[in-house]
């Protein structure tokens, strides 16, 4: 599933995840964005996530955001993707 960074704005208390690389998230990211890798995601995402929460993930450009969000999604948790990252 995929949002729009305009809709995520109207969001209050959401789980958003920032799945670039540390040095990526330093150089800028949006305020409370926390940062977990999309390599430690797709190979942890127990350790990180729960099954009855939403996430939020974002990363450069939304391509990797997205196929991560598919790949969850599949497992059985509930992810969206925001649509063209953080480059908008």
């Amino acid at each position: 599933m995929e949002i729009n960074y305009e809709e995520i704005k109207l969001l209050e208390n959401i789980n958003l995840i920032d799945i670039r690389e540390h040095y990526l998230y330093e150089r800028g990211h949006i305020k409370n964005a926390i940062n977990i890798p999309l390599r430690v995601l797709r190979t942890m995402p127990e350790k990180y996530l729960s099954f009855d929460k939403t996430y939020y993930f974002i990363c450069e450009t939304g391509v990797n955001s997205k196929r991560l969000s598919t790949i969850l999604n599949n497992k059985g948790y509930h992810t969206y993707s925001i649509k063209n990252g953080y480059e908008k």
